[in-house]
């Protein structure tokens, strides 16, 4: 028999200010009401940032106007670009950007505007064919990946996170054709594991999970996730393709 618990805020996903809570995630996530609420809010976060993203890129790969605008003006990239950083900052760092309300959501889609310019201009740059095809596979990765466990992979994933960007800066110095093409293939794989972990996080079902008052951190872990992936295989693709 479903019941009402007047201390826990279903759509929000955490217990209300002034209950008793425990600081262990795990612990609140028993709360099928808090989890389902949570998973919601954050699945729901993560669509509309990826709707605004996906609106922006057409936008650049579209309307000439758009594209010539930001050719004209190149600071609103690097406008973007460092709004971009300071907000990943403050939502990573700082708990009142995370769990403040409407602090925190004033924050997570200033950052996604700031995000969608820089993903639609890193689009222009590609074959409209091309694009395509890196949506529909991160597409169907992300919802080929997202049952598997590796919540205990952390340490492995940070190593090879830092892999990647070593290779990444070695590259813009040799540029070598061979690397560029294992970086991008291996960042795709890289996120695409990213990916499932912080699933996992949000799901509360591997080794370790996320308290549920995080849920715009979440949102943006998964977004991050998500964009990364689709940069990748969009490198991948355009480097296959430049080898054929």
């Amino acid at each position: 028999m479903a019941y009402y618990n007047p201390l826990v805020d279903e759509e929000a996903g955490y217990y209300r200010s002034g209950s008793k809570r425990s600081l262990d995630p795990s612990y609140e996530f028993a709360d099928s009401i808090v989890r389902q609420g949570f998973i919601r809010k954050v699945f729901g976060l993560l669509a509309l940032q990826l709707a605004i993203t996906a609106g922006t890129t057409a936008a650049f790969l579209f309307s000439a106007p758009v594209k010539g605008f930001v050719a004209s003006n190149p600071w609103t990239l690097w406008t973007a670009m460092g709004l971009s950083f300071v907000l990943v900052l403050l939502l990573s760092f700082w708990d009142a950007a995370r769990r403040q309300h409407p602090l925190n959501l004033v924050f997570l889609f200033a950052f996604t505007a700031c995000e969608s310019v820089l993903v639609g201009a890193a689009s222009a740059t590609y074959d409209t064919h091309v694009v395509l095809l890196a949506v529909g596979i991160t597409a169907g990765v992300v919802t080929a990946l997202a049952l598997l466990d590796l919540t205990a992979a952390g340490g492995a994933l940070l190593a090879l996170l830092a892999t990647l960007i070593i290779a990444s800066i070695v590259q813009s110095f040799v540029h070598v054709s061979w690397l560029q093409l294992l970086i991008s293939a291996g960042g795709a794989l890289l996120f695409s594991v990213y990916l499932v972990f912080d699933i996992q996080l949000l799901m509360g079902s591997g080794a370790v999970s996320i308290s549920p008052d995080e849920y715009v951190y979440a949102a943006l872990a998964l977004y991050l996730d998500v964009i990364n992936l689709f940069l990748y295989v969009l490198q991948l693709l355009n480097e296959v393709s430049r080898n054929d």
